[in-house]
């Protein structure tokens, strides 16, 4: 099916056509930038996080401590809301180029912070349908379903501080049959709905019970770029949602799912910028009116050294069969000492479960248990500074007391990962400060699964190269990629 996208530029009208299939679901306002290129358009989109002035959820804190503390918060929603419905997209056809095929454009979007769904930490501002009518969506790396809150919704409790979608105002929308092969492909049982029309009926779980369910519809994605050119991306597949429930559905108007799912908005619109995208996540404690971007395509090579430290690294995406973006995790070290971690705890089992994902959604980083206890020991033992009790609402396993110190250093931690790479974030990346004088280790444990969260993201650069399976990475000041 044809994947169209349509922009002015510079006086001339620009048309390119591609093959694409269908897509479905972090908060991300999405602002673009446009600009020419030999081989198409270079879009940058802006991601607006949950704490920006430009973010709808922008409250002003007294402090910075109560910015951790509502993140943290907001951190124990996202663990209960991982989807509960994996998709296994092996049988599915993909909309990746081929071998050899060259993106024809490539777009950025700004990233603005907000949590999934009720704890978005990432938002982005797009616009659905002919005229535009706004969104405002969660960016999420650990979902794959674009979904939007629709005209009429029941139990929409974030009708009123997010736009509503409304079909009828739609003179490009069109509705999914049922019995389709797009219908089965997102919801096995071809189940119907009959209002406003017999169309396909979507349905997506999480784990904390809540859902988004409703008609499943296909219409055109309009980006704003930052020179006020519309880039267009038409017949793209989404979730109308007109009955959302549960808890963590509270404060969202949709998502945006970027996940390796082939529903998803990276792999619906793969054919249009090379099946890449990557972000560039500042200092949370940054004035809230930075923000962040996230870029679909491939960054230009001029621009890297302008804000990357070190030359890009790679290690390999393991699919796993799943929508979530898996990393092979080889050793821990603390201070240069390998830890006693057997990787068996690594590995993902034969029923799926287990393994890394890295996940834009989750500030804080969650280790599996049998390795949770190893590391968090190695790093009690080499920190110099006495052991601290915190009065902190969140549970921390191990704060220190950094009263009377300057220039504080912590244990080196690093990340030892498929490729014989490393992934060595900064202290402070890890070391969060909860209290005057009281830093706090920034992890947690988590039964089966291991997830490298966003805080330990922060100022590095991260590329998704999903047509070679590869994460790419490098330390960075993401205060210059704008």
């Amino acid at each position: 099916m044809p994947l169209k996208v349509t922009t002015l530029l510079n006086g001339c009208h620009l048309t390119m056509e591609r093959y694409c299939l269908f897509g479905l679901i972090l908060v991300i306002i999405v602002l673009c930038g446009a600009q020419q290129q030999a081989d198409g358009l270079q879009v940058k989109m802006k991601m607006i996080h949950r704490h920006s002035t430009h973010s709808p959820f922008y409250t002003e804190f007294t402090s910075r401590f109560e910015r951790i503390h509502e993140l943290l918060r907001l951190d124990s929603l996202r663990i209960r809301s991982t989807p509960r419905w994996k998709f296994s997209f092996d049988n599915q056809p993909s909309a990746a180029p081929s071998p050899g095929q060259e993106p024809r454009t490539s777009f950025a979007m700004p990233l603005a912070s907000g949590a999934t769904l009720g704890s978005a930490l990432y938002f982005v501002e797009l616009y659905i349908g002919t005229p535009p009518q706004r969104a405002l969506l969660v960016a999420d790396t650990g979902s794959d379903l674009i979904w939007v809150n629709c005209h009429a919704c029941r139990n929409c409790s974030s009708a009123n501080s997010f736009p509503v979608f409304s079909p009828d105002n739609s003179s490009s929308l069109s509705y999914v049959p049922c019995f389709s092969r797009e219908c089965n492909a997102v919801s096995p049982n071809s189940a119907c709905v009959f209002k406003p029309k017999i169309a396909c009926k979507y349905s997506y779980g999480y784990l904390d019970n809540s859902s988004t369910t409703g008609p499943y519809i296909r219409d055109t994605i309009t980006l704003k770029s930052m020179s006020g050119r519309p880039l267009k991306a038409e017949k793209v597949y989404m979730g109308c949602g007109t009955d959302n429930q549960g808890q963590s559905e509270v404060g969202s108007g949709g998502v945006l799912g970027l996940g390796q799912g082939f529903n998803s908005f990276a792999s619906q619109t793969a054919n249009l910028y090379g099946s890449k995208f990557s972000y560039c996540l500042r200092d949370y404690l940054q004035p809230p009116t930075v923000r962040s971007s996230l870029v679909f395509g491939d960054t230009e090579d001029s621009l890297l050294p302008t804000f990357l430290k070190e030359p890009i690294v790679y290690t390999p995406i393991l699919k796993e069969g799943s929508s979530f973006y898996y990393v092979g995790i080889e050793d821990i070290t603390v201070n240069g000492e390998k830890l006693p971690i057997s990787s068996s705890v690594w590995e993902v089992d034969e029923a799926g479960n287990g393994g890394t994902i890295i996940d834009s959604g989750s500030s804080l980083t969650y280790f599996t248990e049998d390795a949770y206890g190893i590391i968090m020991e190695a790093l009690r033992v080499s920190t110099k500074y006495p052991m601290a009790s915190t009065a902190s609402p969140q549970r921390f396993d191990l704060c220190f007391n950094t009263s009377g110190g300057s220039n504080l250093k912590f244990p080196e931690f690093s990340i030892g990962l498929s490729g014989g790479r490393r992934f060595t974030p900064p202290a402070e990346n890890f070391m969060l400060e909860i209290e005057d004088d009281v830093k706090c280790v920034g992890f947690s444990p988590l039964r089966g699964q291991s997830i490298i969260g966003n805080l330990l993201q922060q100022n590095f650069f991260f590329e998704y190269d999903r047509r070679r399976s590869l994460l790419g990475f490098a330390p960075a000041n993401c205060s210059a990629h704008n």
